[in-house]
């Protein structure tokens, strides 16, 4: 009887054994929901840049304390050029607009190359910050298709030179690009802005646009490009109507630039929306989605939308420094110049 007691634990001690190590196995070969999250964590997830965490202290001047500014038509030249590049889409006239300087000439070219490629090539006006600027559309028959900025709508003194990610030249190219579409927004146009470190790679984005700032009737009066998701907005890639929630806006985001001009002009526009109603059901900002215009780090690094069969609308070449804007551009097929 001793002995089969003895057995019998034995054998109990064996089979425990054999279970735990087949549960061990088991959760070896199949991963836990925490696991399985972490494998996907970075598509959801997303981190701001430096440039968006830095501290805003300028009490800037809220909207009902606001007065407009008492522009309206600009030079007879600019008017002009708008003439010839606006499209006229119901009560919008929209303009597909850039701010350049010739330090960043061959994206500009890049670009132009990308909207032949959609057959947007047509109507675009370049805003250049230096005649060397004007001189490279000029030559390369763009001639319809660009004005030099005038000297008195800058606040700071700019470079020619590319200006690298968050060096002492790049926050006032930033802020050059709300002085210019807040000149365009008081002259009736409606503006299509893109930085020149974008491609376009649907021919379908205008009418897309188009769509998505009227399918709320006369509500949208922006689109921004996300840098996170449902978070920061990009604003190198915007939709603004000349209305006067979006003139306050750019008119407050310059006026915390020229107070503090380590502020980016993203940083800024952030800042501002922070404050204002931005609920899905009442707002007049609309975003569009990260999927259809990425970011480089969706894009370049995560292969976002691609790795979903989906094709986007744009690519954003930042999140890359310096010369990396150019390698992966040329390294995903995006490069169309010789």
């Amino acid at each position: 009887m001793e002995k089969y007691g003895r057995n019998k634990a034995f054998i109990m001690l064996l089979v425990s054994i054999f279970l735990i190590s087949l549960l061990l196995l088991i959760s070896n070969l199949v991963p836990s929901r925490s696991r399985f999250l972490d494998v996907h964590s970075t598509d959801v997830l997303d981190e701001p840049e430096p440039e968006d965490l830095v501290a805003v202290d300028t009490e800037f001047t809220k909207v009902n304390d606001w007065t407009p500014k008492p522009w309206g038509k600009l030079s007879k030249e600019i008017e002009q050029m708008i003439d010839i590049n606006v499209r006229k889409e119901k009560k919008d006239r929209i303009l597909l607009t850039a701010v350049t300087n010739s330090g960043m000439g061959d994206y500009t070219l890049n670009w132009i190359a990308s909207l032949k490629k959609c057959g947007l090539d047509d109507k675009f006006l370049v805003f250049a910050t230096d005649k060397a600027m004007v001189d490279t559309m000029h030559s390369k028959g763009y001639g319809k298709n660009v004005v030099l900025i005038p000297e008195d709508w800058f606040h700071q003194e700019l470079t020619s030179e590319f200006g690298a990610w968050l060096t002492t030249g790049y926050t006032p190219i930033t802020q050059a690009k709300s002085l210019v579409v807040e000149r365009l927004l008081y002259s009736n146009v409606t503006v299509w802005f893109s930085d020149v470190d974008i491609v376009f790679t649907s021919p379908s984005i205008y009418s897309y646009l188009t769509m998505k700032l009227t399918s709320r009737k006369s509500l949208t009066e922006t689109l921004f490009s996300q840098e996170t998701e449902q978070d920061i907005v990009n604003s190198g890639f915007y939709v603004m109507r000349p209305t006067i929630t979006n003139k306050h806006i750019l008119a407050a985001s310059i006026e915390i630039q020229d107070k503090e001009p380590k502020v980016t002009q993203q940083r800024a526009i952030n800042r501002i929306l922070n404050d204002m109603d931005l609920s899905y059901h009442s707002s007049k900002i609309a975003l569009l989605d990260l999927m259809l215009f990425p970011h480089g780090r969706m894009y370049f690094d995560r292969n976002i939308p691609t790795k979903y069969d989906m094709t986007p609308m744009i690519v954003h070449a930042n999140y890359r420094v310096g010369e990396n804007k150019m390698k992966d551009l040329k390294k995903f097929g995006l490069w169309y110049l010789d």
